[in-house]
């Protein structure tokens, strides 16, 4: 599979919801940018920027999460699936720190990536949810 958009900067919006032990598993909201380049050949996007912000009205522990390992690995592997490679969160006391691979699902009525379902980064670390839209548009040809 491959983006039909070859070369292509794209910004994203989107939010990230992660749970550590610390906090007794309850799920922190943050709104989500992303910024990358598709690869000349569409073969991948490169993740080279990222930033996690407090929702409006919520407690303010985004303000102390922040990406780690960039850039991070945006790989189309069929015509509605990605994995998102390289991810890891400062989250409250490094708990998020162990870089992952995420499994995403791709829809292409939203134009949108979510995560497929809760995944644990490690025993003190889940991401309970991850949605990112890219503007422009990514589309995968499978």
């Amino acid at each position: 599979a491959t983006f039909a958009q070859a070369g292509t900067a794209f910004t994203t919006t989107g939010s990230i919801s992660t749970a550590v032990k610390m906090l007794a598993w309850t799920p922190v909201p943050c709104n989500l940018t992303l910024t990358g380049q598709v690869a000349a050949d569409g073969s991948h996007a490169t993740i080279t920027g990222a930033t996690f912000t407090p929702v409006s009205g919520t407690n303010l522990l985004c303000t102390y999460s922040a990406p780690l390992n960039l850039p991070w690995t945006l790989l189309p592997t069929s015509a509605n699936t990605a994995t998102l490679a390289g991810f890891s969160e400062k989250a409250a006391y490094d708990s998020c720190a162990t870089p992952s691979t995420l499994s995403l699902q791709w829809s292409a009525a939203s134009s949108a990536f979510n995560l497929a379902s809760p995944f644990t980064m490690n025993a003190t670390c889940k991401i309970t949810a991850l949605t990112f839209k890219p503007s422009p548009v990514l589309t995968i040809n499978p």
